[in-house]
């Protein structure tokens, strides 16, 4: 089946004949016995058998490698692999189905090269490469590696200022490492797996490329049934399944680590973005839109308040956090002092962050959208490549804005590329996007990315040149990872964190100290400014690299979810409130609601979810009184509002969109 490559030692008789080959080419008879010593094996009946010795032996290593290369990469799932593989912390429930896959692409690469060897050394050096990538990944952004991180592919040079050099030399060494080990090992393999066409007629040599393009047709079509998992009745899947292991679906670095990364990949396979939900119908779109045209329309009685000329500000600030938040860790001062006391005059609180240490596009989707991330499938990890960037056009709260007299421009100081932004921007109605390549303003201010004093004054630049009312969207980048080596006046924990952990934090806190002062900047400028103007801030998430997981494990999900937000306006006293946790879903129809402003049909069903369930993502659920429930324990009113919420929800993502034009649309007068 396999065309190994190798030397084959010959052993030679009287007159340098070929011990093993016969007739003219050098086949003579083997010399006679001496006396009383037993007569050799036949040269023949070896020549017979090697061929299936060969194939069973190259089916023996391959399986083993398979073995090797899946017990490695559940490794690469933990925080100390090494020391994982020593102490065996993993223990996969599907770890026979994971071999297999990993067996069937092996044989597949071997197949295809067509010598064992290098086969085996191919899949030996993507295996160490996928392995560190993993731990990488998981080290810079908590999350594993997913199928749809190819894309990444498409944006080296973020990749290099995310991998610190040093990393970036010891993945290169260890590749090097890997080819050479692999050269050294198939050189010794060939010395008992001699190529199976060595000497061997035409017709077996047809026999074994015949063998060759059989395994890897077959093989291609078990990848492919495997690259569809989430297919109902898919037979990978039903093996994954009888093990009787239990998908983590909101928490993807605990199943891969719990269930090996095999079976975490193939999880995070293509999937349908949302489920239907049972009953959905026109019909009963319809009668859902008409509930909540009229709540909008009794919400709308006597409100007096506009946005027509008002800038909408909406600034998500990169890792900003509230450090004391945490029990854990102890602060010399308040970090964010500034922020602490406007939240205290306006409306604020602490929102439920899609993920920890990375999900930033996520929670822009929730917010423009209005649609939680709580909703769709779990294998959906970054909505903006998987599902937005698909459609010319996508349900938004940028369209309503146009629609009253607004200017919609997106500003990231970063590259354009990331989470295919353009693609996203322009399907939400954007009429602008701003990167970094077209900022006026790239100060750095000591640190590694664009800082926000430039990214704010940005904005305020963009709010000047416009006639018309700006929505602006600011994505900013100054607090991203990595940390080490900014800043030459750092703000270290006094307790808590230690060693690289405690370095990594002094960096981060003097980061968002800094953000701390621009944005009371921002704010004062807006003060003085004659345009009415209202900006949401918040941070996206936790930052990574500053605590480690056990800490964070100890803190709580929810705790570690929760980042400030504000609501804030330079014309209105908007009133402080002490709100439960809250999803950025609901963002907007906060603001619509502080600042008097009628809303729209979908912020009326918004505001409905909020004051039942204020916060769904990252597996949590918050109910009304702010503490943690089960959605099985929800009362009525809330079971149906969330019913309500998620067959809109599926209409304006995947499904016919019938309610978009009403439900984006201004509620009818009662």
């Amino acid at each position: 089946m396999l065309d190994v490559h190798t030397r084959v030692t010959r052993r030679s008789g009287g007159g340098g004949g070929d011990a093993d080959a016969g007739g003219p080419g050098g086949d003579g008879p083997s010399p006679a016995p001496l006396d009383g010593a037993p007569a050799p094996s036949s040269p023949s009946t070896w020549r017979r058998v090697r061929p299936a010795v060969t194939v069973l032996g190259g089916l023996a290593l391959t399986l083993l490698l398979a073995v090797v290369v899946t017990v490695l990469l559940d490794a690469s799932a933990w925080p100390h692999p090494v020391n994982a593989l020593r102490n065996r912390t993993f223990d996969s429930p599907a770890l026979v189905p994971s071999v297999a896959v990993v067996w069937v692409f092996v044989l597949l690469v071997v197949a295809l090269l067509g010598r064992l060897w290098t086969g085996m050394g191919v899949v030996s050096a993507l295996t160490v490469l996928v392995g560190l990538v993993n731990v990488t990944k998981l080290e810079l952004r908590n999350d594993p590696v997913y199928p749809s991180d190819v894309v990444f592919l498409r944006q080296p040079s973020f990749l290099l200022e995310m991998v610190s050099k040093a990393q970036l030399v010891r993945g290169a060494v260890a590749l090097v490492a890997v080819v050479l080990l692999a050269a050294a090992v198939g050189w010794v393999v060939g010395k008992f797996f001699p190529r199976l066409t060595m000497n061997a007629t035409r017709r077996r040599r047809r026999g074994v490329v015949l063998a060759r393009v059989l395994v890897v047709v077959v093989c291609m079509g078990m990848l492919h049934v495997a690259g569809n998992f989430n297919e109902r009745g898919n037979q990978w899947r039903a093996a994954f399944d009888s093990t009787g292991m239990r998908w983590r679906a909101w928490d993807q670095r605990v199943n891969y680590q719990q269930n090996g990364f095999v079976s975490g990949l193939l999880y995070n396979m293509h999937v349908d973005a949302m489920t239907e939900p049972d009953g959905y119908s026109e019909a009963a779109v319809r009668r859902v839109v008409q509930r909540y045209q009229a709540e909008a329309a009794r919400m709308n009685q006597g409100r007096t308040g506009s946005l027509e000329d008002t800038n909408v500000v909406i600034v998500l600030s990169e890792s900003f956090s509230q450090p004391a938040w945490l029990d854990g860790v102890s602060w010399p001062e308040n970090l964010i002092p500034r922020t602490t006391a406007t939240m205290e005059q306006t409306v604020s609180g602490r929102m439920l962050a899609p993920g920890i240490g990375s999900g930033t596009a996520n929670t822009e989707y929730e917010l423009l959208t209005g649609q939680s991330l709580s909703q769709l499938s779990p294998q959906l990890t970054t909505p903006y490549e998987q599902l937005v960037s698909n459609y010319d056009r996508f349900p938004s709260a940028v369209e309503w804005f146009r629609r009253h007299g607004h200017e919609p421009v997106a500003i990231h100081p970063f590259s354009p590329r990331m989470y295919s932004r353009p693609e996203v921007y322009d399907a939400f109605g954007f009429d602008r996007f701003v990167s970094k390549d077209q900022m006026k303003n790239t100060k750095r201010g000591g640190g590694r990315f664009i800082d926000d004093r430039s990214a704010f004054a940005e904005v305020l630049d963009q709010i000047r040149d416009t006639d018309k009312p700006v929505l602006a969207h600011l994505v900013t980048m100054q607090n991203h990872m990595p940390y080490g080596g900014q800043y030459d006046d750092p703000i270290p924990p006094t307790s808590g964190l230690s060693g690289e952990y405690a370095r990594q934090a002094g960096a981060y806190a003097r980061g968002i100290s800094r953000t701390d002062e621009a944005l009371d900047e921002l704010l004062t400028q807006l003060k003085a400014s004659p345009e009415p103007t209202t900006v949401i801030f918040y941070g996206d998430h936790v930052p990574p690299q500053v605590y480690p997981q056990s800490l964070l494990d100890r803190e709580g999900p929810l705790r570690s979810h929760q980042t400030p937000f504000l609501i804030w306006s330079n014309r209105e006293q908007l009133r402080h409130t002490d709100l439960p946790t809250t999803s950025p879903t609901q963002f907007l129809p906060m603001m619509f609601n502080a600042m008097d402003v009628p809303v729209p049909p979908w912020y009326a069903l918004l505001t409905d979810l909020g004051g039942q369930v204020p916060a769904m993502d990252a597996g949590i659920t918050v109910g009304a009184d702010g503490e943690r429930v089960r959605v099985a324990d929800l009362g009525p009113e809330a079971k149906r509002v969330l019913r309500d919420y998620r067959l809109i929800q599926y209409d304006l993502s995947v499904g016919e969109r019938w309610s978009e034009k009403a439900m984006f649309g201004d509620a009818p007068a009662r």
